[in-house]
Order: structure tokens, then C-alpha cells, then sequence
């Protein structure tokens, strides 16, 4: 699958109002610097306010004598769409042709850049919920899909830009049913092209669901912007945190989702934020990462500076007027020389990457802070050297060699089916690692080995030492516990049971007296600590299956294994350049550096390597 690079564009002369001050002059002006810097796909919003601009036609006493278009003007055609905004949008798709620039089209775009665009008959409508709403998005959809379904450069077709912001919901099944709704109606009419998700914000269990979005879409879509993360903006912009949400986001999507995940909207805010040369130091160094763990691409937000404008919403949203990757002399920032330089390099590559090799699967349970403990055990586990994916305890369960269960809470962490499945697992071979925050596990000391004495809700806090090093640790509940099977192999400064592993059957199950990862979600520079080595002590035989590894081990690695070796990807978040070491096993050799070498890393870079057997 080819890597979608490029932005999300408004015109640089209108921002959100380019079709109702359409200018083929600037566009073509755009569009043609985007493509001279590499750009090769671009998201674009057809303002469902102007492409179906329908009005009530209200006769005595208040009452609808019909819906018209704007002007109280008859439709000629049966979908109320603006035939002028059509003839716009077809002469927009020939520019794009002519610089070669694919694009993904968001359909349902009545929110855009914290201002509701939809069309005057909705005002006041819940347009998730309201049928009207939904008779109206059906025809826009039916009328436009069907208009522009043959022209080429059209990639796919996006359910609009982040429509979980255009109305509140109360329930899952509303949310599902107009997605269902949505999705269907798009592949009604075009069955060929692949429908994208376009929102942001999705949850693992609620209303605006991972799986559900998974069901009815056949990409999911991150807008990982770490300024509006959740769990982001409490370090620097190129803290490791900062850096790896994109990555660790992404295929959080791709893995609960069930499908492939496209980082649709990036950026870091502009220069109020930080400074543009390290915005391009976060761009780059997070296409190397987005490309080398799955993510089907990466988009900036957005083309063009928006300073000039003074429509809505740029005569209200600061925030929105200094993301472009051009200012506003259509010059290029250092963050589109960037995507030029991965642009042309993805161009020169002779073969297509595989899937990155997962050692561990993470597994989510139920009632925790399910993204805020997922990101910190990424992060944790790359820190160790372990490549793992995620998965929710309530679906269905993968085969592994170990699975990281982190910080679980609460009473009912999994179903009775579940746990007896992946105590099956374990049983077989499998390894477990458990790390508490205040649950409940019944048959806890035969899984163990710890036999519970007593217990107490606290905010305890202290130390422990792991081979000379001290990591500091906080619980709100406490377990007194002693072995039975178990060996501790760590005791808190209390000479309490803090790391044990018992075997069961063929596996092993490693416990841990702390929350360790919750602890990170809200704590600054949490990653400059040391708390990875609890994860390194417990799994250094699951870091050490390949052929090839890299000395330093801040550096973050992933093995891409093919018939005759492996590509091997070698990414640097750290300020300064890095020195490593290659080892390589006996039976294999270098047979090509892609880019960078085989014994240094930039700051804020990558190295890609490809060993084969001898």
C-alpha cells in the first residue's frame, strides 16, 4: 500500500470559504507548489453549508411549504446540491490531475476548525440524531459520490471531517447507526474506493467506538496533534512522550479498530507552540515512525497560512491561522522541505516494507483508563526493547508469547470465559505480567503464586532497586501478600512483595505491586526516568529473537522480517546524534543502507538497513 503523504488543503486565498470565492488561479497556484515539495495526496472538504446550500420556503403562520435551494430557487436536481459548487468542484479535480495529487474527499463536512457549516434548514438540528439531518446528508452523499465516483484522482472518499464534533450523542447505538448509515450510503454509490474513517477522538468503550468506527469504515483515521492530545501537553514537543503519540495512537486505532490507520491530521500548532525547526525535527522524525509501524500515512494540517483571512473561522480562531507548511508568500517552511525530503526518498525505495514483528500483545481491560495506560505501556516496553500491539480484553484475544496486562483496576476486569481462556494461554506457554492498580482476580494465588494476607487503600508511596537502580513507585491499594509458588525476585522498601514470577504450567506470570504505567499517564518527563526496567528485567529473552540488534538502547528498533533477512529501522527521538553498534549474528550480512548508516543515527532521525543471509 502506497504511504498517502501529503495535507489537508483549503484554498490559500479563502481557507474555508475556496468555493464560494473560488479562484482558479490561486489553486493552480497551490497546487503546484504543493507537488514541486513531494506533496502526493491531499484531504479536501466540500463545505456542506455551500454544496447544499437548502432553505425553507415558509408560507403563513410559519408553516414549510417546501425546501428550495438558496434564493428559495427550485433544485435541478433531486439532491439539492448547488450545481455552480459541482461545476467548482469538477474544474478543482482537473487542477488536481493535471499536478498529479490524489485526494481523499470528506464528505460530512459540517465541522471545520471550531465552527458548525451546515446547511440553514439543520440549524438547531442534532445532525447525528435528527432525520431530517440524515434525509439531507443521504442526498448530498447519493448526489456527489455518484457525480465525481469516475474521476481518477479521487483515492477515497472520508465520512467527513471529525463529525463526532458536530453534536452531542446519548448512546452508542445513535453514534453506530449513522456511521452505519454514512458508510452505507457512500458504498452505494461507489463500491470501488475505500471509505475512511475522518474522526479523531475514539474511545475503546462508549459512544464514538474503535470497533464500531472498524466495522463500517475500511481505514481508521488519527489527528494526533500533541497540543490537543489527551496525555500530550505535559512535555516539550520533542520530549519522547510528545514524539511517539502519533506512532503509539496510530496503531492503538489500527490494533483495537481492526483496521489499517491513516495519521489524517498532523501538526504541532504553530510558532505560539514551537518554533518551526522543531516542528520539522516532530514531522520528520514522526514520517521515519509512522511509516516503519504500520500507519498507512501521514497528512500535515495544513497547506497554506491563513493570516490574511478574515472570514469565519479565521476571524475567530487564533489557533487556526499560522499551521501552514507555506507562508503566505507560498514559501516553504522547514516542515514541508521535510515531507519533500521523505517524499523523494519513498520515491527511490525498491520494495515495500513489511509489518513490523510484534513481541507482546498489551491487553486492556475493562473499566481503566484504557488510551492513557496503552500509551504509557508502548512506550515503556519500546524503552525495553519490546515491540508490542494492544488489544481489548473484551474482543478476541491473539496468540502471543507474552502478554503486558498493565495497571488493572476495578471488579470486573474480564469475563469469566476470557480470563479462563487466557489463563489457557499462559498454561500453554504463553508468558503474563500483572500490574495492579486496585482489582479484584479471583483464582489470584494459583495464577501467582502470592498468597493475599491483607490489603488497604492508601497513597503509598516508595522505592525500589533493580540492579543497583532506585525507581520510585506510588499505589492507591496495597496487597500484603506471600509466596507460595512464586519467587519474589523484588521487595518494596517495606520488605513487601513488589516483582514475582511463579511458573504456570508451560508459562510464566509476572506480577507487580504498582500501577507503574498509570503512574506515568499525568506525570512530566516521565519517560527520563527509569521505570522501563522493571519491563527489561522481566522480558529480556522476548527482546533478543532476531537477527540483528542495535547496542543503544534509547534508540527505538523495529524488525521487519522478510524470506531472506529483515529490514531494520533504526529511530532516534533524542536532541543529539546517537552512536550504535550493529550486531549481527553469524549467517547474516549488511546488504543495503536505505537511509542514514550502520552506526550513527541524527537527532530526531532514522536509519533504515537491510540484512540477508550469507
Amino acid at each position: 500500500m502506497e504511504f498517502n503523504l501529503g495535507c489537508n488543503y483549503w484554498a490559500s486565498n479563502a481557507g474555508a470559504e475556496m468555493w464560494s470565492n473560488f479562484s482558479e488561479e490561486a489553486i493552480k497556484k497551490d497546487l503546484k507548489a504543493l507537488s514541486e515539495n513531494g506533496v502526493k495526496y491531499i484531504r479536501v472538504f466540500p463545505n456542506w453549508r455551500d454544496f447544499q446550500p437548502v432553505e425553507p420556503l415558509i408560507t403563513g403562520s410559519g408553516a414549510l411549504s417546501r425546501y428550495t435551494i438558496k434564493g428559495q430557487i427550485l433544485p435541478d436536481n433531486p439532491y439539492y446540491l448547488s450545481t455552480e459548487m459541482l461545476d467548482k468542484f469538477s474544474l478543482f479535480l482537473d487542477i488536481c490531475e493535471k499536478y498529479g495529487i490524489k485526494l481523499i474527499v470528506g464528505l460530512i463536512t459540517g465541522w471545520m476548525s471550531g465552527g458548525l457549516f451546515v446547511p440553514a434548514p439543520l440549524y438547531g438540528e442534532n445532525v447525528i440524531k435528527s432525520p431530517l439531518a440524515q434525509y439531507f446528508e443521504q442526498l448530498f452523499i447519493k448526489g456527489f459520490v455518484e457525480r465525481f465516483k469516475d474521476r481518477s484522482c479521487i483515492y477515497a472518499w472520508d465520512l467527513g471531517n471529525e463529525c463526532n464534533c458536530m453534536a452531542t450523542t446519548s448512546s452508542r447505538w445513535e453514534v453506530t447507526s449513522w456511521i452505519a448509515m454514512i458508510s452505507n450510503a457512500i458504498r452505494a454509490s461507489d463500491p470501488t474506493r475505500p471509505v475512511i474513517s475522518g474522526m479523531h477522538g475514539l474511545v475503546v468503550s462508549g459512544k464514538w467506538t474503535l470497533g464500531d468506527q472498524g466495522l463500517f469504515t475500511d481505514m481508521l483515521t488519527t489527528h494526533p496533534y500533541p497540543f490537543w492530545g489527551e496525555f500530550t501537553r505535559i512535555d516539550e514537543t520533542l520530549a519522547l512522550r510528545t514524539t511517539m503519540y502519533p506512532t503509539v495512537q496510530s496503531k492503538f486505532y489500527a490494533n483495537i479498530g481492526g483496521k489499517p490507520c491513516l495519521a489524517e491530521e498532523i501538526g504541532t500548532m504553530g510558532p505560539m507552540v514551537c518554533s518551526d525547526e522543531n516542528a520539522a525535527s516532530f514531522m520528520r522524525l514522526n514520517l521515519f515512525s509512522l511509516w516503519a509501524n504500520g500507519a498507512t500515512g501521514a497528512m500535515w494540517w495544513c497547506a497554506h497560512e491563513q493570516t490574511g483571512l478574515e472570514s469565519f473561522p479565521y476571524s475567530d480562531q487564533m489557533v487556526e491561522r499560522e499551521l501552514g507548511m507555506l507562508d503566505a508568500n507560498h514559501t516553504p517552511k522547514p516542515v514541508l522541505k521535510e515531507i519533500k525530503k521523505f517524499s523523494s526518498w519513498l520515491d527511490g525505495l525498491d520494495f515495500e516494507l513489511p509489518l513490523a514483528k510484534d513481541d507482546a500483545v498489551c491487553l486492556l481491560t475493562r473499566d481503566q483508563k484504557h488510551w492513557g495506560v496503552g500509551y504509557m505501556t508502548y512506550i515503556l516496553a519500546r524503552k525495553a526493547g519490546i515491540n508490542c500491539s494492544f488489544a481489548y480484553i473484551d474482543d478476541a484475544l491473539p496468540d502471543s508469547s507474552l502478554y503486558i496486562m498493565p495497571s488493572i483496576c476495578a471488579y470486573q476486569v474480564m469475563t469469566k470465559g476470557r480470563y479462563e481462556q487466557l489463563k489457557k494461554k499462559v498454561y500453554d506457554g504463553a508468558d503474563l505480567y500483572i500490574s495492579i492498580e486496585n482489582a479484584i482476580l479471583s483464582d489470584f494465588e494459583n495464577l501467582s503464586g502470592l498468597k493475599v494476607l491483607d490489603s488497604y487503600e492508601c497513597n503509598e508511596s516508595g522505592t525500589i532497586r533493580i540492579d543497583g537502580h532506585e525507581i520510585a513507585y506510588s499505589r492507591p491499594r496495597t496487597i500484603i501478600a506471600q509466596p507460595t509458588t512464586a519467587e519474589v525476585l523484588v521487595y518494596d522498601d517495606k520488605n513487601r512483595p513488589f516483582i514475582s514470577v511463579n511458573k504456570y504450567g508451560q508459562g510464566r506470570v509476572f506480577f507487580v505491586n504498582a500501577p507503574i504505567e498509570s503512574n506515568l499517564i499525568n506525570k512530566r518527563n516521565a519517560f527520563d526516568g527509569n521505570t522501563h526496567l522493571i519491563y527489561s528485567s522481566l522480558f529480556a529473552d522476548h527482546a533478543d529473537n532476531y537477527p540483528a540488534s542495535v547496542s543503544d538502547k534509547e534508540l527505538m528498533v523495529t524488525y521487519h522480517p522478510t524470506d531472506d533477512g529483515a529490514f531494520i529501522n533504526v529511530i532516534n527521538h533524542c536532541g543529539e546524534d546517537k552512536k550504535f553498534t550493529l550486531k549481527i549474528k553469524d549467517g547474516y550480512k549488511v546488504h543495503k543502507v536505505y537511509y542514514g548508516s550502520t552506526d550513527s543515527v541524527g537527532a530526531y532521525d532514522a536509519c533504515v538497513i537491510k540484512i540477508i543471509k550469507e
